[in-house]
């Protein structure tokens, strides 16, 4: 989830504008990143409870894109907000994004799947080595010293916590990996994409729907048989949703829930993967370059302490020194990157 702008990271951590420092309300600013963190714990835990019960991240992948289109298509019919379909995009570009956005989203469920919380988001971590990889690529931007010096820690501590995962998974690794390769050439390309016409919230909102086009068939050829037999195995005579359960994330590998119990749970946690999204362009937009790396790496640590808690995975000495170093490195990664991005522009007032 969040590679629209500023070096191709996801869209829960970059921003598409800046606004005026003085006129940031520090109610509303908490309010926001409350919600924010609020709403990625839960997804992140609705997920890996789902996860465990109906081991087929294909199919719950999909439903969790499909889902935010019941958040967001009112609001392009009625205006909501001032929100309108964005029809002023590029075509091409625009497909690249969505099918890089689906296959990402994919395999970062199929390694929330393999492993723990904890460790598919250090792994994840990461990300910006293949942003700027891909900037290279694609854009020939290379980083500064600065930037290039801090993307070592990152590899550091990925490196720390994966020898110190007590339940090493090979495919959480590599499914982990291959999401931050995706997003960070989702990132690439969501730049070219990005018009004064199209917000960054409708540009993840139409990337997103077309997302699930895409992956449909995905899905469909990779569980197609074995996932209806095993909703098919799922209990359908109770036809009732306890809300509160539902709102508490009870979901149990223990117990056999019943089909419509399943769904509204899905369909939650679908709700729950957007609109923490949505959350993170009201968050971004009016933090400064600083405000945002801080505000991002707390948010990766409390899904990190947050997955260790409720799935009782404790981090090991050396989980817990390689999972700091990561995040740190993310951090000074983030804080470098924004101090280069100040330079040009300074220069271009003094001319």
């Amino acid at each position: 989830g969040e590679a629209w702008a500023r070096g191709g990271a996801s869209v829960r951590e970059r921003s598409f504008k800046m606004a005026d420092k003085k006129s940031v309300n520090p109610i509303k600013l908490i309010f926001y990143l409350v919600a924010w963190y609020a709403l990625n714990v839960q997804y992140n835990l609705y997920n890996k409870k789902i996860l465990n019960v109906f081991p087929y991240p294909a199919s719950c992948s999909l439903v969790q894109l499909g889902a935010g289109m019941f958040y967001v298509f009112p609001q392009w019919i009625l205006g909501i907000a001032g929100r309108k379909f964005p029809s002023k995009v590029a075509v091409g570009t625009l497909i690249v994004v969505s099918c890089c956005h689906g296959a990402g989203h994919f395999a970062t469920v199929i390694s929330l799947g393999a492993g723990s919380v904890a460790f598919a988001n250090v792994v994840k971590a990461a990300e910006p080595l293949f942003s700027v990889l891909m900037g290279v690529i694609f854009a020939g931007s290379f980083p500064s010293m600065g930037e290039g010096f801090s993307l070592l820690p990152i590899i550091a501590g990925v490196m720390i916590a994966s020898m110190a995962e007590p339940e090493f998974s090979q495919t959480a690794f590599v499914f982990a990996m291959l999401s931050n390769v995706l997003f960070a050439a989702r990132g690439t390309f969501a730049k070219k994409m990005m018009t004064s016409d199209v917000s960054g919230a409708d540009g993840f909102a139409i990337s997103t729907f077309l997302s699930f086009v895409v992956m449909a068939p995905v899905a469909f050829y990779m569980e197609a048989d074995t996932v209806v037999k095993a909703w098919e195995a799922l209990p359908s005579a109770d036809t009732t949703v306890d809300w509160m359960a539902l709102l508490n994330g009870e979901l149990s590998d223990k117990t056999v829930p019943s089909q419509y119990y399943f769904a509204a749970y899905n369909l939650v946690c679908g709700l729950y993967y957007y609109t923490y999204n949505e959350m993170a362009f009201m968050v971004l937009d009016i933090l400064d370059p600083v405000g945002q790396a801080v505000g991002n790496t707390v948010k990766r640590v409390v899904i990190i302490i947050a997955g260790t808690i409720v799935f009782n995975k404790p981090l090991t000495q050396n989980g817990i020194i390689g999972s700091s170093v990561a995040i740190g490195g993310v951090l000074l990664y983030s804080i470098m990157k924004s101090s280069a991005g100040k330079k040009p522009a300074a220069k271009a007032k003094a001319s």
